[in-house]
């Protein structure tokens, strides 16, 4: 440290250097317009996934509502065609299909035509009454293109698959909303939902919570830093000190080809609060005492450094470990978040130890060292807290096992679901259009049934046998709870069957054979098939529009999609459900693995290194304790109040398990270092917490503050994420501060520890 302190000019100079290269490429930050990046990487459903759309197109839709009173007149129909002709025209849309432009198959004595439903608006009343009724008993359209009142009219807008595009939904959702904006006045209120505007409002609250994040902590830790220490210049100092960190970590989101997303969010609220940490404890040292000691600042600095230097590497090391444990997952974005975080931490403490006291000694020292020896109500206060925990330390450690014991069986009521719409507070748009079109129309998530004839057969898709097999397939599955519809190649088939018998309803059933198959095709001559089979019709696929928007309710219906698929003779028939709600599951499945293996992997390499700092296998394990406390009330928090394990709450464990021991870390380095002088324990801790308490208390709250700050986001995980890693980091400081020192003093009484603490 002396050289350090020594040639400050050096090693500020050099602080700036290091950062230059990264904070010239914060202009070069991105953020994208889409939330595609939760994907598992060699995922054999994604591969299959791709595979299917590669053969039936892109199933993403979004759908476009408004309600009338009386959809049925010749104004209303007409904004409908107007509406749909338009969105038609925006560059980048598929696919618009609506009662405007639907087919309609029209028959009479053994013939039928197809045409547009909306070939000719009528103007009598009779016969926009009977163009109702027909529609209305199409099961093509209801709850597909109109409500089952014939009130609410559905346009559905089908998308491209541009993955190399990240601004293509947003501008077609854009584009979409100035066409409607032009008829509001005759549509009234317009309702918009389905993946594609679902995941555009993902991203956009994630821009915002960029915009507020950042401001707010700035403004919070300045607030804080000041009150702690009174002091203006040391606060400046700190701000400058976070700023470099903060410039440094963000600058390697462009080197690394990093984007900002819904998960590197929290990247800038986070590291701005942990880069305060190790100056804390600095600044904590930095008494009148210790400069009359030493008479010059360079000395008293140097001995300050001195004291912190080992305990701020280790809790920097712990922290970025917790950080880089989340590596190990196949998400890309959590893989990002674990680079970056930790990348921060190494930053964090290099200019903590650098860059910090380089600047420090530019000051007069009267403005540096101004904290009293006798740090008056705050020491009375730590004081206080000494003399509780030493009269009862059996009943601080028995009632924390208690805690432990109760949360821990609440732990087995968390709930493994990620529900995207409750991403979404109650009032945002995405949630009222949601719900609006879901009641009105049908769900707007879907799952796909893909069936693959496995016979050499030409074209055994206008087999009755084949196609009996799917009509089944279809009643069995709009059973379930939760399906809306389903929709296949053999509706189509009912539909022409029937306008061939002169529409009789009774005749709403399947060809009886394969020629008349052939013979209906030929007359239908429309592509719109093509979206359910294949040209060569050995590949039919039947798509579920489905009201559940949570992984939970999601696997549940898979699993009785596959019993009735299991319960159903195959016919030769290959059979397979894919799609995104499917990639969603074996996502948050793997969240939950991963949560697993990221909390071993953390604890694993933190527990040998708590024991190889201490040089005591005994105090390792004492280290563990109040480690573990907050994460197992932090499970047991989120099973009492419901909250689920999802794409954000599962980081939490991990990432707090890093950040929760570094004041373990701190604790235990002095009592241990109280104690190689044979002080007494209680004497020892009483000292740790006089000495330490102010840091600990401080650098405390600044991460409280640090991870509070999200619930000010307009995204419902993050708010999660920033309650709970509050409540841990408060549970952490009862830990150090409360429990470890009653474990101690408990341990001592037992006999436990042993001579030293060895």
């Amino acid at each position: 440290m002396d050289i350090i302190t020594r040639h400050k000019w050096f090693f500020l100079i050099l602080s700036l250097l290091i950062a230059l290269p990264f904070v010239i490429r914060l202009r070069e930050i991105k953020t994208i317009d889409n939330v595609d990046y939760f994907t598992l990487e060699n995922d054999p459903d994604a591969n299959f996934y791709k595979e299917f759309k590669n053969i039936f197109g892109n199933d993403e839709f979004f759908i476009i509502a408004f309600n009338k009173k009386n959809l049925f007149t010749y104004q209303n129909l007409t904004l409908l065609k107007e509406i749909t002709t338009d969105i038609e025209e925006i560059e980048g849309v598929r696919e618009v299909k609506s009662l405007a432009n639907v087919n309609d198959t029209i028959g009479e004595n053994d013939f039928f035509i197809v045409q547009k439903f909306l070939e000719e608006i009528p103007e009598e009343k009779k016969d926009l009454e009977k163009l109702k009724t027909n529609a209305l008993a199409n099961p093509l359209y209801v709850n597909n293109f109109i409500s089952l009142d014939g009130k609410t009219a559905a346009i559905v807008v089908s998308v491209y698959e541009r993955p190399n595009d990240p601004g293509y939904r947003k501008r077609l959702v854009q584009n979409c909303e100035k066409v409607l904006h032009k008829y509001l006045d005759q549509t009234g209120e317009v309702f918009m939902a389905g993946w594609t505007t679902t995941n555009l409002y993902l991203s956009q609250f994630m821009k915002r919570d960029i915009s507020v994040f950042i401001p707010v902590t700035y403004l919070f830790i300045t607030i804080s830093v000041f009150l702690f220490f009174r002091n203006i210049l040391l606060t400046c100092i700190a701000l400058l000190n976070i700023s470099l960190c903060m410039g440094s970590t963000m600058g390697l989101f462009p080197i690394l080809d990093i984007t900002l997303n819904n998960v590197t969010t929290i990247v800038p609220p986070v590291v701005m609060a942990l880069a305060l940490c190790d100056t804390v404890h600095i600044y904590s040292h930095l008494d009148q005492g210790t400069l009359a000691q030493f008479k010059k600042k360079e000395d008293a600095l140097c001995h300050v450094l001195k004291k912190v230097i080992v305990p701020s590497f280790l809790t920097t090391l712990t922290t970025a470990v917790g950080f880089f444990s989340l590596y190990s997952s196949k998400l890309v974005p959590i893989k990002e978040f674990a680079l970056i975080a930790s990348a921060g931490m190494v930053f964090e403490f290099i200019y903590a130890f650098l860059f910090l006291p380089s600047l420090i000694l530019f000051f007069p020292e009267r403005k540096i060292f101004t904290i009293k020896s006798e740090q008056g109500a705050f020491n009375i206060f730590l004081d206080h807290i000494f003399r509780i925990i030493n009269s009862r330390y059996f009943m601080i450690c028995f009632l924390s096992i208690g805690v432990v014991i109760a949360t821990g069986f609440a732990a087995f009521k968390i709930k493994v679901d990620t529900n995207v719409l409750n991403y979404f507070k109650k009032d945002s748009e995405v949630r009222i259009s949601t719900d609006f079109i879901e009641t009105q129309i049908s769900g707007v998530r879907t799952i796909e049934i893909d069936l693959v004839s496995a016979r050499e057969q030409e074209e055994p898709f206008k087999d009755p046998v084949y196609l009996t097999f799917i009509e089944k397939l279809q009643q069995e599955m709009e059973a379930i709870e939760g399906v809306d519809k389903t929709i296949s190649f053999v509706d189509f088939l009912k539909d022409m069957n029937q306008s061939f018998h002169n529409e009789n309803p009774l005749m709403r059933k399947l060809p009886e054979s394969k020629p008349l198959v052939a013979q209906y095709l030929l007359l239908y001559g429309s592509d719109d098939i093509y979206d359910f089979v294949n040209e060569s019709f050995d590949r039919a696929r039947i798509s579920l529009r489905i009201n559940r928007h949570g992984t939970a309710d999601q696997k549940r219906i898979l699993e009785q999609l596959t019993e009735v698929i299991k319960a159903q003779p195959n016919q030769g028939l290959a059979v397979r459900i894919t799609g995104k709600v499917v990639q969603d599951i074996n996502m948050i499945e793997y969240l939950v693995n991963g949560q697993i293996s990221s909390l071993s992997i953390a604890a694993g390499v933190i527990a040998i290194m708590m024991f190889f700092v201490m040089k005591s296998f005994k105090l390792g394990l004492v280290s563990i304790v109040p480690n573990f406390f907050p994460i197992i009330l932090n499970f047991g928090i989120m099973g009492v109040a419901g909250v689920p394990l999802n794409a954000a709450t599962s980081l939490i464990a991990a990432i707090a398990l890093g950040i929760a021991v570094d004041d373990t870390i701190h604790f235990l380095t002095a009592f241990k270092k109280n104690v190689k002088k044979n002080i007494p324990i209680s004497k020892a801790i009483n000292m740790v917490i006089l000495e330490k308490g102010r840091a600990l208390f401080s650098s405390s709250l600044i991460l409280v503050i640090g991870f509070i700050i999200m619930v000010l986001s307009f995204f419902v995980p993050t708010i999660y994420f920033g309650l709970l890693s509050s409540i841990i980091m408060v549970s952490a400081l009862i830990g150090d501060v409360f429990i470890l020192p009653a474990l101690l003093l408990a341990l001592e009484q037992w006999k436990i520890l042993g001579d030293k603490y060895a």
